[in-house]
């Protein structure tokens, strides 16, 4: 309910019909005193609720509006008020009801400045409403609403005499015209469509911007026009900043050249476009689109100095270091965030929205790589210490997927360990697994190497632990889960455990095929002699083998490139080849070994489908799980003889248990694996070579190579390289002709150089006479072997069916030199003619007096030693007329032929001649230190004796 009055006999707000305005007493006790005085009513007590109704006010003393004064414009705004308010010092006068002589009918007056303010106020509304007029005139001459009326204003009012002017039926166009050597030309056209919009071009070029106006802008007013014509009219460009508008010429002939182009070179013009654009902007509004930020950010990652560098030279606008960053944190990609549990396995996530359902087939790879102890801080973050304690981490445990059906890899998982015991390793694997499961990857089996902490944490599937083929799956009862021991590791221990025999490098083993249990030997001994006999020879019959794969160190010992040069289908064909000339040892058993091992890798190193076709090899072919595959019934065999291995009774001479278990192990799971991949996946075929750890220790070497060539990298530097990786797979620069494509991180070209190597007079008696060819006949099968290769490189690049006639010659005809290449043939080599043998033959003999002691030290001084071989064979043959200057009916000449038949033969022998010298060079380091370590020993030796002379003389 409202307040009522508190006058006497007043009815304010006491009923429906008397609705007043109500006023608190004021807080100033003065007022509030003169308030009181004023009431014609005894013995008053205000309180809060005490009002005075509006009836006992003049209106003069009551503000029912609030007033403005607006100076920019000398209007006086009005707003009527809400709720009516008293004037400063206003008193109640009028009482109805009451005496007259109480109420008082005194009129308030304004003072003499508000009297003047009032008078201003009025003479300044005639001025303005005299404006108004004047503007009302003015628009009516030189304003326009429509087209037409532009029409008629341009009519009545002149232009300047400057301008051209056409009028179209929906156009007035506005033409600047220079005349040069009679030739006129347009430089700006000024055009005004039926809309009222204005538009600038220059020289055919449309002009983005008028001073800070964007252009086109609707114009009302003829002198709006004028101005713009006047302001083209003196100035070629009178701008305040030119170079806007020339890099807006530019950047739009650029993007209507668009469509003039070939699709791969719309790329190159975008990206110039985005440099104009920025080359205007201030650095601090630079904006990068997707694909700069993409390349800038690989770039970066790819080598952070050179990106620096290519900041700084100024030859490109590039995103400042920060803003990459700034972007790569973005991803989330880094495994320092994966050692939280809520960001467990959060790459991997990612990963699989975005790959095929083909991909989601995958194998659980595990490897170990070895770090330097080391805690870094960076960014906030203390990494180094161990997953599980405070101790420094001294290796991480790397897992990776590998899909089976596809080229999917990716790591997935990085774990810093001091020292991990076989529980904790498999409570990991477990949890990884389930977590890669409930993601929706369908793991089918793990690949560790043998070493004992693994097996034991796998055997932990099963319970009891027991270390088997398969185990009841995690995640479904009804699936198995393989575990098999990685093949390169394995092929790795055969070699190692042959070579640390202690009876003289012997290891016995029995017959692979056959009810026969004699035992054979596979002497390690034999192949370092095959070395010997051709350590000096430029064409070896023991192809590939090397002193590095004999005397492998430590640490080579972890490199399978090297196991591999030992167990070569070439060098079972060497030791048969010289074992009988040279009366080597067991020089049939030993090749027999090397020839199971072999055939044993060629099933399991098995990575593409086409590689046995490739390779002529059908051992090489993918594995199936059909009755008559070769493949599975030679592992069966293998199993077999694994297990007369077991059987045989002898101390020395043999595999070590583990290698013996691991290899009977993951032969049996390659034959569990084709099978249930064959008839519960419905796969045609398994590539077995899908299921090693070949490709994770690959990815260590690249760890290594870009955290700055170390072997030993620390925790910090392998997350910080994965990171890169995983961005390098996450973004994706994007090409018209070939969409989104991946950046090869470690991607190389060679450049070949062909300068013309001028023949010194030293080397001018150089000569090749019969005797040369005399000393070299037994080298004749290895040099034509060699000419074979030779023929295929040129073969290659030869279509024309004459050419080729030329260089090959008929596989059929008996000929002595043709047995190495007829003993290595599987039916893809090629046989060269007589012609490319003797080019072959002269290299090798000029080759070989090159490097002999009168001429070797001149020879390493020249700057290109191919091109000086080459050229002396040419001169030699042409003496002899042996050069063929023919030209083929097709246009060809026969001399590019040769020239390439000269330049892979000469490539062979120099490399193999760098070789000789590094293997001599490492032999005799290897002869010093173990001198010395005999002197030392000799003299401990003495030393002790001295000192047991004395004690007995004494």
């Amino acid at each position: 309910m409202p307040n009522t009055c508190c006058v006497t006999n007043c009815r304010g707000n006491y009923d429906a019909e008397n609705k007043v305005a109500v006023f608190s007493f004021p807080k100033v006790e003065e007022l509030k005193l003169k308030w009181i005085q004023a009431i014609p009513r005894r013995d008053l007590v205000v309180t809060k609720n005490t009002k005075v109704c509006e009836k006992h006010f003049t209106d003069d003393d009551i503000e029912r509006v609030s007033t403005f004064y607006k100076e920019s414009t000398g209007e006086t705004l009005i707003a009527k008020l809400k709720k009516p308010r008293l004037k400063e010092g206003a008193t109640p006068k009028i009482f109805p009801h009451c005496p007259s002589y109480l109420s008082s009918t005194k009129v308030a007056r304004d003072g003499p400045e508000v009297r003047k303010l009032n008078l201003e106020e009025q003479h300044l509304h005639k001025a303005i409403a005299d404006s108004l007029l004047t503007k009302e005139q003015y628009d009516n001459k030189f304003s326009f609403q429509n087209f037409v009326e532009m029409q008629n204003c341009f009519t009545i009012n002149e232009v300047p005499p400057f301008w051209s002017i056409i009028h179209k039926d929906k156009h007035i166009i506005f033409l600047s015209l220079v005349i040069t050597d009679c030739v006129p030309c347009i430089t700006y056209a000024i055009t005004i469509n039926d809309v009222l919009q204005l538009s600038i071009s220059y020289k055919g070029q449309n002009l983005s911007k008028h001073k800070d106006t964007k252009l086109p802008i609707k114009v009302s007013n003829f002198n709006q026009v004028l101005d713009i014509l006047k302001n083209y009219e003196t100035n070629v460009i009178n701008y305040d900043n030119p170079l806007d508008d020339n890099l807006y010429f530019v950047t739009s002939s650029l993007k209507k050249s668009m469509n003039l182009v070939e699709d791969k070179f719309k790329f190159l013009i975008e990206f110039f476009i985005e440099q104009l654009h920025l080359l205007k902007l201030n650095p601090v509004r630079y904006r990068y689109s997707s694909n700069m930020l993409i390349f800038s950010s690989l770039l970066f990652h790819i080598s952070p100095q050179a990106y620096k560098f290519m900041r700084h030279s100024g030859n490109l606008i590039l995103p400042d270091p920060s803003t990459i960053r700034k972007v790569s944190s973005m991803l989330r990609s880094s495994p320092v965030y994966e050692q939280q549990d809520k960001y467990f396995l959060s790459y991997a996530k990612q990963i699989f929205s975005k790959i095929s359902d083909g991909d989601h087939n995958v194998f659980l790879l595990l490897d170990e790589i070895h770090m330097k102890p080391f805690m870094d801080y960076k960014g906030g973050n203390i990494v180094g210490n161990s997953y599980d304690n405070a101790n420094l981490a001294t290796s991480a445990h790397v897992f990776m997927l590998n899909s089976i059906s596809s080229s999917f890899k990716d790591v997935v998982h990085i774990v810093p360990v001091s020292h991990i015991v076989a529980e904790d390793l498999f409570t990991l694997l477990k949890k990884i697994i389930l977590a890669l499961e409930e993601i929706g990857f369908k793991v089918m089996g793990i690949v560790t190497d043998n070493n004992s902490i693994n097996r034991k944490a796998v055997s932990n599937f099963n319970n009891p632990p027991q270390f088997q083929v398969q185990y009841q799956h995690p995640a479904d009862e009804k699936r198995p889960l393989f575990y098999l021991i990685d093949s390169v590791h394995l092929i790795k221990c055969v070699r190692n455990n042959w070579i640390n025999q202690k009876n003289g490098y012997f290891m016995y083993y029995p017959q692979f095929e056959g009810e026969e249990n004699s035992v054979q030997t596979a002497s390690f001994s034999v192949l370092r002699k095959l070395y010997d006999i051709e350590s000096s020879e430029l064409l070896k019959f023991g192809i590939g083998l090397t002193r590095k794969a004999l005397w492998p160190t430590n640490l080579e010992r972890q490199n399978v490139s090297l196991a591999l040069k030992i167990f070569s289908s070439n060098l079972v064909k060497g030791l048969l080849e010289l074992g009988e000339k040279h009366s080597l040892m067991h020089y049939g058993d030993t090749a027999n070994f090397l020839n199971i091992f072999c055939t044993w890798w060629d099933i399991a190193n098995v990575k593409t489908v086409t590689k046995g076709k490739h390779k002529n090899n059908p051992m090489a072919e993918p594995i199936t799980d059909s009755l008559n595959d070769i493949k599975k019934e030679f592992l069966k065999k293998f199993i077999a003889w694994l297990d007369k291995y077991e059987k045989m009774d002898s101390n020395n001479g043999r595999f070590s248990r583990e290698t013996h278990s691991a290899l009977r192990q993951t032969s049996q799971a390659f034959l569990s694996v084709t099978e249930y991949c064959c008839n519960n996946l419905n796969m045609s075929y398994l590539l077995l070579g899908k299921i090693q750890t070949d490709k994770l220790e690959s990815r260590f070497g690249q760890y290594r190579s870009m955290s700055g060539d170390q072997y030993h990298i620390s925790i910090r530097q392998l997350y910080e390289t994965e990171n890169k990786l995983r961005i390098s797979r996450e973004l994706k620069l994007i090409s018209h002709t070939s969409g989104s494509f991946d950046i090869d991180l470690f991607d190389n070209c060679d450049q070949d150089e062909n300068s013309v190597e001028i023949i010194d007079d030293f080397f001018q008696d150089i000569e090749v006479s019969n005797s040369d060819i005399d000393k070299v006949a037994d080298s004749l099968p290895v040099i034509t072997y060699l000419a074979g290769y030779c023929s295929h490189s040129a073969h290659k690049n030869v279509k024309c069916y004459k050419c080729r006639k030329k260089l090959l010659t008929d596989k059929e005809m008996d000929v002595d030199n043709f047995k190495l290449i007829k003993s290595c043939d599987r039916g893809g080599l090629l046989y060269p003619s007589e012609f490319v043998t003797n080019i072959v033959l002269h290299i090798y003999i000029v080759t070989q007096k090159l490097i002999s002691e009168k001429y070797e030290l001149q020879f390493l001084k020249v700057q290109n030693q191919r091109n000086l071989v080459m050229k002396l064979v040419e001169e030699l043959l042409m003496s002899k007329d042996m050069w063929d200057f023919s030209v083929c009916s097709c246009g060809y000449t026969f001399e590019k032929v040769i020239a390439k038949i000269m330049k892979s033969a000469t490539n062979t022998l120099l490399n193999n001649y760098c070789k000789i010298k590094n293997d001599k060079q490492k032999g005799s380091k290897t002869k010093k230190k173990r001198k010395l370590e005999t002197l030392s020993e000799i003299k401990n030796t003495s030393s002790l004796l001295e000192k047991k002379t004395k004690t007995n003389t004494k």
